[in-house]
Order: C-alpha cells, then sequence, then structure tokens
C-alpha cells in the first residue's frame, strides 16, 4: 500500500477514510481549540505576557486608616482593621507559593487588581464617570467603597465555591476576606491616596 498525503488547510481535519479495517481518531478539543481566528493570538499572548515587564515604580505603600479615610470606607473598614493582624499568615502563604512558582505573588496581585479593576469599570460606566475626570471618578469611588468592597469578595467566593465545594463556606468566606484585606493593603483595591494630590 502506497503512502499517501493528506493534508487539510486553516486548522482544518483531513482524513483518509480507505483501507480495511481502518478506524480513524479525532482530537476534538483540537479542533474546537482553533475554532476561532482569534484563538492562536491568544495563545500566544498568554504563554508570552509576563505581568513583571510592566513598568511598576516601587511606592511605599499609604497606612492603612490613611486609606480606609480616603476612600470613604465605612462598612468595611472594621473587617479590614481585624484582617491586618492576619497579613503575615497571607503573605507566608504566597510566598511559599511563589518559591514553589516564581512569579505566582505578582500574578496573584495583578488578579486581584484586574478583578477589582472590572467592577470599578462597571461602576464608572453605570454611573456615566469619564475616567480623565479625576474628581469625578475618586468620588464615585467613595461613594461606592464598601460595595466594590464586597463585589471583590463576591467574585473570589464565586470562583472558589467552584474548586472548595466540601470546605464549609464560613471558612471559605473568611479566607476571601483576607484575601480582599491583603489586596486592600497592597493597594490592588480601591484608591491610592497620593494617586489624587
Amino acid at each position: 500500500m502506497a503512502n499517501k498525503d493528506i493534508k487539510s488547510d486553516r486548522g482544518g481535519l483531513a482524513y483518509d477514510g480507505s483501507g480495511f479495517g481502518n478506524s480513524p481518531t479525532f482530537n476534538l478539543n483540537h479542533v474546537a481549540r482553533f475554532s476561532s481566528l482569534l484563538n492562536p493570538l491568544l495563545e500566544k499572548i498568554i504563554e508570552n505576557y509576563d505581568p513583571e515587564m510592566e513598568a511598576n515604580s516601587i511606592r511605599e505603600l499609604p497606612d492603612p486608616d490613611e486609606k480606609l479615610d480616603f476612600n470613604n470606607v465605612r462598612v468595611f473598614s472594621e473587617e479590614i482593621i481585624d484582617c491586618v493582624g492576619f497579613l503575615t499568615l497571607v503573605e507566608e502563604q504566597i510566598d511559599a507559593i511563589d518559591d514553589e512558582d516564581p512569579g505566582a505573588k505578582n500574578k496573584f496581585l495583578r488578579s486581584i487588581h484586574q478583578n477589582y479593576k472590572n467592577h470599578r469599570r462597571q461602576l464608572l460606566i453605570h454611573e456615566r464617570v469619564g475616567i480623565k475626570d479625576k474628581d469625578s471618578v475618586v468620588s464615585t469611588i467613595r461613594n461606592n467603597s464598601d460595595r466594590l468592597l464586597q463585589q471583590v469578595t463576591d467574585s473570589i467566593l464565586e470562583n472558589a465555591r467552584i474548586d472548595f465545594h466540601a470546605i464549609p463556606v464560613e471558612d471559605v468566606r473568611d479566607s476571601a476576606n483576607l484575601i480582599v484585606c491583603y489586596g486592600f493593603i497592597n493597594c490592588k483595591i480601591l484608591e491610592r491616596p497620593d494617586d489624587y494630590s
């Protein structure tokens, strides 16, 4: 039997059904993976994008009380202050993960920040506030700071429910609150006072 040259184009599949007892195998994941012309580009960006390449100037973090006052946090302020005592535990766990997977800490902080920015963006769209109008932006955030903190917490909990279904919801909620506090203290949630001075 002579070898046949079977070809396909544009991510398609080619199949030669000739021959006795031929049992074809298709990898449907491969087909779905390239169902969009944008998917190969997205895949390459995911593989090569490094958030650490972003220009990050290392600035001193503001005092938590100053940040709470600036953002007009009313309901969550007590909870954040209570969580501050546990941030060493959070930092130790993040460092352990970062030791196993270098760069994980920056990705973790970026993920928290992206979560906040998504809720912030939706709020500004809903309130019809232009991003260039810094006074209106900070005023809108200050008027909705507790809601933004709640939305970030709820997003973390929603993702956790999928993976931690065997753990009591109270424990997951407490852990999510620690993550939100950590994000707040590290200026990944709500606004930095010195960005508006």
